[in-house]
C-alpha cells in the first residue's frame, strides 16, 4: 500500500510539473502576442497621425465620420489621438479626406 501511494505521488508530481511548463509556455506566448498587437496599434495610430498631418490643410484638425450615421465633423487631432489610444479597437468613427458638410465638435 505504501509503494502504491509513493508511485501515485510521483506520477502526480510529474504531471503537475509537465502542466506547469506547458501552461507557462502558453501564457508567455499569449502575452507576447497581445503586447505585439498593442505596439502595432500604437504604430498604426502614429503613422495615421503623420499621414493626416502631411496631407491635411489644417494641421490641428481632422475630419471624422460616424460610421453608423454618416455624419462628418471636425475634431482636434489631439482629441482624436487620445480617443484612438484609449480605444484602439473602436470602429465607431473613421477618418475621411472629404471636408463637406462638417459639424464642429
Amino acid at each position: 500500500m505504501n509503494s502504491i501511494v509513493v508511485i501515485g505521488l510521483i506520477i502526480t508530481l510529474a504531471i503537475l510539473i509537465a502542466l506547469f511548463f506547458i501552461l507557462r509556455e502558453l501564457n508567455n506566448w499569449y502575452w507576447k502576442i497581445n503586447e505585439r498587437i498593442s505596439i502595432q496599434h500604437k504604430t498604426n495610430f502614429l503613422l495615421e497621425k503623420i499621414s493626416m498631418q502631411l496631407g491635411a490643410t489644417d494641421l490641428d484638425e481632422i475630419t471624422i465620420e460616424e460610421i453608423a450615421t454618416g455624419k462628418k465633423k471636425k475634431v482636434k487631432i489631439d482629441a482624436w489621438a487620445e480617443y484612438k489610444t484609449k480605444n484602439p479597437n473602436a470602429k465607431r468613427f473613421r477618418t475621411v479626406k472629404d471636408d463637406t458638410t462638417t459639424e464642429k465638435k
